[in-house]
């Protein structure tokens, strides 16, 4: 039979990581909670990063750093997630601390819809092409059709 081991010609290929980072973003306001998902990096290789209420989006390419959006001044409210659209799409959808999960189009720096479905906090949000999934603090997992208005499938 065959043998599955390597040959004595065949070299592993050594990689160089590096030890320092290749660049440090600051971010105030970072809320330091395990459950929230505060960064999501696209294909189109723009980190979206959310501060407190803010969502940053940072072109990792040309270093451009711009806000995308900024939910009420209630102290209350704040974002608990984001997550990219896969495929290269411009969609970012935001989970909120009052249950709500917004869909953004991150080209036009619009809000697109606002989905309900959650009594608490949104703080897992994760893509399956046109479906989002959306989890909460409240135990519930609701999926999310974002082609149609009755959204919730």
């Amino acid at each position: 039979g065959g043998s599955a081991a390597p040959k004595a010609s065949q070299k592993l290929a050594n990689r160089h990581i590096a030890s320092a980072p290749a660049r440090i973003l600051d971010a105030p306001d970072l809320l330091d909670d395990y459950y929230l998902n505060l960064l999501s990096w696209s294909d189109t290789n723009i980190l979206a990063v959310a501060l407190s209420q803010t969502v940053y989006l940072w072109n990792a390419g040309s270093g451009d750093i711009k806000e995308l959006c900024t939910l009420d001044s209630s102290p209350d409210q704040y974002v608990c997630s984001v997550s990219w659209v896969q495929e290269g799409g411009a969609h970012l959808a935001v989970g909120t601390s009052t249950g709500s999960t917004q869909l953004w189009d991150v080209d036009a720096a619009k809000q697109l819809r606002s989905m309900d479905g959650h009594s608490e906090r949104v703080g897992s949000l994760a893509w399956n092409r046109h479906i989002l999934s959306s989890g909460g603090r409240d135990g519930v997992v609701v999926n999310h059709d974002v082609r149609i208005a009755r959204h919730k499938i």
